[in-house]
Formats: C-alpha cells, sequence, structure tokens
C-alpha cells in the first residue's frame, strides 16, 4: 500500500469523523422517534448538516478525480492517444465551468450570510461553505491532472 502523506490522511479522518457524526445523528435521531416516541429536531437539522459536509468533503479530497463517477463507454474502446485528448478536453471545460461557477458560488454563500438554519440557528453560509471548499479542490485536482496529461509521463494520469 502506498505512504499517504499527513494532508491525505488529515483529509481521510475529517471525512471520518464528517461521516460518523452523520451517521450518529441518524442513529439518535431514530432512536429519540421510534422506541422514546419523542422526535428530536436539532438531530434532524445536526445530521443533514453532516451528510452535506461529508459529501462534498469527499468529493473534494478523498476521492482522487480520476476515481469519480464518469460515463466511460465510449472512453473505454477507444485507443490511449484518444483517451488523452478526451481527458485534456475534459479537465480543460471542467477547470474552465468551475472558474466560471466561483464567482457565483461566492455570491451565494454571501447571500446565505443573512440566513440561519430553523432549530439550530446556524448561519447557513457554514453549512454550504464546503461547496466552494469542493469547487476549489476540484479545480485544483483538475488542473494538476491537466499538467501531469500534457507532460511527458501522460500515461500514468490516463
Amino acid at each position: 500500500m502506498p505512504k499517504l502523506s499527513y494532508a491525505k490522511k488529515a483529509a481521510d479522518i475529517i471525512g471520518i469523523l464528517l461521516f460518523l457524526s452523520a451517521f450518529t445523528g441518524f442513529i439518535v435521531q431514530i432512536f429519540f422517534r421510534y422506541v422514546l416516541n419523542q422526535p428530536l429536531a436539532w438531530s434532524e437539522e445536526a445530521t443533514m448538516i453532516a451528510f452535506i459536509w461529508t459529501v462534498f468533503w469527499a468529493a473534494a479530497f478523498m476521492v482522487p478525480i480520476k476515481d469519480h463517477v464518469t460515463f466511460d463507454v465510449v472512453y473505454d474502446i477507444v485507443s490511449v492517444k484518444v483517451q488523452r485528448v478526451m481527458s485534456i478536453f475534459t479537465m480543460s471545460l471542467l477547470i474552465v465551468a468551475f472558474a466560471i461557477l466561483l464567482p457565483y458560488t461566492f455570491d451565494y454563500l454571501d447571500f446565505l450570510f443573512r440566513k440561519k438554519t430553523p432549530v439550530l440557528r446556524i448561519q447557513m453560509v457554514w453549512v454550504y461553505c464546503c461547496y466552494a471548499l469542493f469547487i476549489g479542490a476540484f479545480t485544483l485536482q483538475a488542473s494538476w491532472r491537466l499538467y501531469h496529461l500534457c507532460g511527458a509521463k501522460w500515461r500514468a494520469h490516463l
């Protein structure tokens, strides 16, 4: 097994803790609702926030860009050189799309400073700022992959 960097280990640990908090909140919610017949309002909200963070954190920092879900029916049947061209095109398109999306994301997060969650009264910007982290981290991953696809050892990055 390859050695993981400290940053990767830390990202994995944070992701695991986020998932565990979502799962724990879910179990607490089930217990109070169906066993004690006293549903908790805060547990549903906390679980949803933890789940949102878990999804975007994992997509941004835990799953390498090559391992994300893809529709690769055509990609798998073409030559390696065509796969390289397709990968360069898709990474370039992704970088441009996310670069266009980033200012709108920050504009919406700015709007969310005025909103709070109904039960826990957490500013909504803290609930959804993980999306900005995702956009930034995923764009960096795509840029890094594009850089390597244009280099001499591109085959290792298909």
